[in-house]
């Protein structure tokens, strides 16, 4: 798969900013974030905790403005990996992980859902967040629809599963599991979702995923993660997938010609990531997908995609 261009978004910063959502408003040429921001990494088998940021980018990719709109109140409360999906009358849905504490102080992921009414008018902070408990904890909460999401249980058997559910007041109602081959070399361990999918028509859609592999890298196991391509297909609210042999990022497209990665990893000895929680279709570039790539645990590249070549044996 060809990279039409990668750029890292923050090359100067020395925190982590990475799983950023995307959106682009349309009646601008600005680029709307909401990610996280990491001063330290967290203590093995804990999570990164951190803040949540807005982003705004103009046409030259420069920052216009950040402002921190979410941070822990208390300890043991986190938010992590949102996905938007802007709707038709600008509104935006986005899903988050909520990660918990339970009695013993193990982080627990939830699955959450936050409605912003217009993203023209809200005010500095996000808006509270609905925690989706029904069918236990889970990560990865992806708004396909008005009331339609999909989410990785955080159980063995969802390894290689996405359950989908509908929300409508406030109720969740199971539709579906979305099962994924288990035999993709990248994906050997578990896969998941990156961004929400792009529908091509009422059917059919480009979906973005992500795939992790445990491997052996100079006699340490570590957890490996890729980025793949699917299409998906939805029936009657039953769902089906078709992924691609092969992903289109890994690693090592982040590794400079002299041979060293371009980004330090934030837990350099557990793993090697490449992951996204969000994507866009440029107004200027309707063939192209502008997608944004978690690098490292630490920086942000935006990695472009002919659509076409995305599309090419899938549909």
């Amino acid at each position: 798969m060809k990279i039409q261009k990668i750029k890292n978004i923050f090359p100067d910063q020395r925190i982590a900013r990475y799983n950023l959502t995307a959106w682009q408003k349309h009646q601008s040429d600005s680029i709307y974030f909401i990610g996280r921001e990491v001063f330290h990494p967290g203590e093995e088998g804990q999570p990164d905790s951190g803040i949540l940021k807005l982003f705004e980018l103009d046409a030259d990719s420069k920052i216009v403005q950040e402002r921190i709109i979410w941070k822990p109140m208390y300890d043991g409360i986190n938010l992590e990996d949102p996905r938007a999906l802007e709707l038709p009358n600008e509104n935006l849905l986005i899903g988050l992980t909520a990660v918990f504490r339970d009695k013993k102080g193990i982080p627990v992921p939830f699955p959450a859902i936050i409605k912003i009414d217009s993203h023209t008018s809200w005010d500095q902070e996000l808006p509270p967040f609905l925690i989706i408990s029904t069918f236990g904890p889970g990560k990865n909460l992806t708004p396909i629809d008005n009331h339609t999401y999909l989410f990785r249980p955080e159980r063995r058997e969802y390894n290689h599963k996405i359950l989908v559910f509908s929300l409508h007041r406030q109720v969740p109602e199971k539709l579906d599991d979305i099962e994924f081959p288990k035999d993709l070399s990248w994906a050997k361990w578990r896969i998941g979702t990156t961004m929400p999918p792009i529908w091509m028509n009422d059917e059919e859609a480009l979906f973005i995923i992500h795939g992790i592999s445990i491997q052996n890298v100079r006699g340490v196991n570590k957890y490996v993660y890729s980025i793949g391509r699917a299409k998906l297909t939805r029936k009657n609210n039953k769902f089906n997938i078709t992924v691609a042999p092969d992903p289109i990022l890994t690693p090592d497209n982040f590794i400079s010609e002299s041979g060293t990665p371009l980004v330090q990893e934030l837990h350099p000895n557990i793993r090697r990531v490449v992951y996204s929680c969000g994507g866009i279709i440029k107004k200027n570039k309707n063939d192209t997908l502008s997608l944004y790539v978690n690098v490292g645990d630490m920086t942000t590249f935006e990695v472009e995609f002919s659509i076409k070549e995305l599309k090419e044996g899938l549909f």
